[in-house]
């Protein structure tokens, strides 16, 4: 487990201080973000619920996926490995409804409506991120 919560850091640390969160919370908190950008970057028009069905490759929204390029589909496996817990379905909304749960000036996706960037965080926060999602998927 180590090992794939080693490309959080050390995001994590800061997160947990800046933000005073507990324990995992951090962890969980960018996993679930991964999960996110992993949707917008793959399947931008769909929601963030059928990440299960991405990571399984399965369900009508896996079947009538566009075309990807070689890098989305090592991004697509490499998700897989970082965020196995998230192929079952059950794990993924509960996981979702606390990400809702914290504080807009944490979180970099939006939660109502469509979804897409939090319109509250710095462009520092969300480049920051970014990059470490775009590093964590290559």
């Amino acid at each position: 487990m180590a090992n794939l919560l080693r490309w959080q850091e050390p995001l994590v640390t800061r997160l947990r201080y800046r933000h005073m969160l507990p324990g995992m919370v951090a962890n969980r908190l960018l996993n679930v973000e991964l999960g996110l950008y992993l949707m917008a970057e793959l399947l931008p028009l769909i929601p963030a619920q059928f990440l299960p069905d991405l990571l399984n490759g399965q369900g009508t929204v896996y079947r009538l996926r566009p075309i990807w390029s070689p890098q989305q589909h090592r991004a697509l496996n490499q998700a897989r490995q970082l965020l196995a817990p998230y192929r079952e379905r059950t794990v993924w909304l509960k996981a979702l409804d606390k990400y809702a749960t914290l504080s807009p000036d944490v979180r970099t996706f939006s939660v109502s409506g469509r979804g897409g960037w939090n319109s509250e965080i710095s462009s520092y926060t969300l480049r920051e991120r970014l990059g470490l999602f775009q590093s964590a998927l290559a």
